[in-house]
């Protein structure tokens, strides 16, 4: 499962690792509620694994819709009669358990051809590109539980293919205090849909990347430029992390907030040790915070609540239309531990305290959704003893999609990342600010079977992500 070629840069490998999150975090596509409440994956997607106003009030309420008894169409298994609850704390207290495996399986595969001949081979398949192995589902009122193991194969700018498997889990306790879904508990790998602006998120989008705002970190040194033994800097990314999480949600708003680990080695900055490795789980303990939140106005409901006798499950011609506007703000506040390594082998540690703070805007009406976001930044200490100088960093997108008929969706993105690198450190480019066009269409062959062509075409860096400039991207992904 390691590297079929080998020759690639630092600058190639460490910079393509863009694409390597292209799925690697949970899309929340999980079939299997298709086959619970016996409805079409529409019923919670605008085109998978992008969920609709209905989808996202049943994520946020524990995989469940209001009054989900009426609906589901496989009734749970009983742990314990409803009526222990009146015995507590004599008793146990009653929940469910899925009267069948509550597993979904997700395929993709990836086409990817060269269009400027930068790549060393002028077209590369993946197939298959990821095999997601899904469980979710509401155990009770009270619970909710999410985990997967994904096999990922990702090339690195046409030159590099890697393989190896990732896993994450969490735990939800639900309504823990006052009204209902105002105050939930998560353990595990939390972050999963809160690591980002709840108008921009990873997650939650049709195209073929992620975010670049998501996805960057702070440039590494060259080590063989730099005379140094070794390096390790700030590996920080957005992504799911371990930790402890609380998140609520209203009518108009919703939160998520937790205490979280960012010291994590994964795909973002450099390949694993191991084949195999659990998301989010770094070398410390949960030492950061993190908190999301959002507010909506116009269209349906956060939570998911309907009108009395209105049912989430009715065939809705117009499934993806939901006319709002929606504003969201995040905020990171973190610490990483700087190592450099002399050529004499000593070794100099320090601390790196750095802060993100985003804001976002989307607006949807009719057929045509629009969005943007800005992500400001500031590491203190990025590089250790090489430089005394800050780094700011800022991050921005702007956004749309159309619906041209209800299975076609072109859709593009402009985004780009500006760093304010110290100069005079050794092994490292001063400059690697970088803004880039996405453009491409999204085709749903059926509801659970989906078409990306997707372009990707950088206006600034292209010599700092090399590899990637001026690729045709083709993904057919497929979830049962």
């Amino acid at each position: 499962m390691k590297t079929l070629k080998n020759g690639v840069g630092i600058g190639a490998f460490c910079t393509s690792m863009l694409i390597v999150l292209v799925l690697a975090s949970e899309g929340w596509t999980v079939p299997y509620f298709s086959r619970k409440y016996r409805t079409s994956c529409v019923t919670c997607h605008e085109a998978f694994p992008k969920r609709n106003a209905v989808g996202e009030g049943f994520r946020m309420r524990g995989f469940q819709f209001v009054d989900d008894d009426v609906y589901r169409k496989e009734e749970p298994v009983e742990m314990g009669d409803k009526a222990y609850e009146r015995l507590w704390p004599k008793a146990v207290w009653p929940s469910t358990i899925p009267s069948q495996i509550p597993l979904s399986l997700i395929g993709r595969f990836l086409g990817e051809v060269d269009l400027d001949g930068s790549r060393d081979e002028s077209m590369m398949f993946l197939l298959p590109e990821e095999i997601e192995l899904v469980a979710a589902d509401a155990m009770g009122e009270s619970l909710s539980f999410y985990g997967d193991v994904i096999y990922i194969s990702k090339d690195f700018g046409g030159n590099d293919v890697e393989s190896w498997i990732t896993a994450k889990a969490w735990l939800q306790f639900q309504n823990l205090l006052g009204p209902e879904n105002v105050l939930n508990l998560r353990v595990g790998t939390v972050g999963t849909q809160g690591m980002a602006l709840y108008t921009a998120r990873d997650a939650n989008n049709f195209t073929t990347h992620f975010y670049q705002y998501t996805t960057w970190a702070m440039p590494k040194v060259n080590l063989s430029q730099s005379g140094l033994a070794d390096f390790q800097g700030n590996p920080f990314t957005l992504q799911p992390l371990s930790g402890i999480e609380v998140n609520g949600v209203g009518k108009r708003w919703m939160y998520a907030g937790g205490w979280v680990s960012s010291q994590v080695k994964n795909p973002v900055n450099e390949f694993p040790e191991s084949d195999f490795y659990v998301v989010g789980v770094g070398e410390k303990s949960p030492q950061d915070l993190f908190l999301q939140c959002a507010y909506k106005i116009g269209g349906l409901p956060m939570d998911g609540s309907a009108a009395k006798g209105e049912s989430p499950l009715a065939a809705d011609p117009e499934f993806w239309r939901d006319d709002h506007l929606m504003l969201s703000l995040f905020g990171y506040r973190g610490t990483a531990d700087i190592e450099v390594e002399d050529a004499a082998g000593l070794t100099s540690t320090s601390a790196d305290d750095f802060w993100r703070l985003g804001a976002g805007v989307q607006a949807k009406y009719g057929d045509l959704t629009v969005g943007a976001g800005y992500m400001w930044g500031r590491n203190d200490n990025p590089y250790g003893v090489l430089s005394t100088n800050s780094v700011d960093s800022g991050a921005w997108l702007a956004e749309a999609y159309y619906f041209v008929y209800p299975w076609l969706i072109p859709y593009a993105r402009y985004e780009g990342l500006t760093l304010d690198l110290p100069s005079g450190v050794a092994g490292l480019d001063d400059d690697q600010d970088r803004a880039r066009i996405i453009v491409g269409g999204k085709a749903m062959i059926r509801a659970n079977i989906a078409l990306n062509v997707e372009g990707t075409f950088y206006t600034d860096g292209a010599e700092v992500e090399e590899g990637i400039d001026g690729t045709l991207f083709v993904l057919l992904s497929a979830a049962f």
